[in-house]
């Protein structure tokens, strides 16, 4: 496997820096997906974050859940409280590590995440407006190709 070179010179502009511009992306999707969030979603943006990864991956533990959404545990427990209080997830202990708190999402939380789905599909029409399907789904497929390239690097 070759590596690929990604020489710049020092004074590219921000607008041009491939690190900025995805965080930069994603700074203001959240902020859109905010927006159109407040007035059909009783959840916050961290929150449809928590349960998008547990329709993803399943019961998965405290611990686990902290990781994916970038979280210090104690911050992924503030949240998940609250969520717990709104009926949201429910949590258990692990009948195979009793340290361990698995988290559940509730048949609640699976009917409101449909809501959250069309609010996250409205913002992604909106960015890629103008896009032709073609470049729609260019996009989509580079950008797998850099989280592939990085997970191997950041997961292992």
């Amino acid at each position: 496997m070759h590596k690929l070179s990604y020489n710049r010179p020092m004074k590219t502009p921000f607008e041009q820096r491939f690190g900025f511009l995805v965080s930069d992306v994603g700074r203001l999707c959240g902020k859109r997906f905010d927006d159109l969030a407040k007035s059909s979603l009783d959840l916050t943006r961290a929150q449809c974050r928590a349960l998008a990864y547990l329709s993803h991956y399943g019961d998965v533990n405290q611990a686990r859940l902290a990781d994916l959404l970038e979280v210090a545990p104690i911050s992924a427990g503030r949240l998940l409280d609250r969520m717990a209080e709104g009926g949201w997830i429910e949590r258990s202990m692990n009948p195979q590590d009793r340290r361990e708190r698995q988290i559940r999402m509730t048949e609640k939380a699976e009917q409101t995440l449909g809501k959250a789905r069309i609010v996250g599909d409205e913002v992604a029409a909106e960015a890629l407006n103008g896009f032709s399907e073609e470049e729609t789904q260019q996009l989509i497929s580079l950008l797998q190709r850099v989280r592939n390239n990085l997970s191997t690097l950041v997961d292992s």
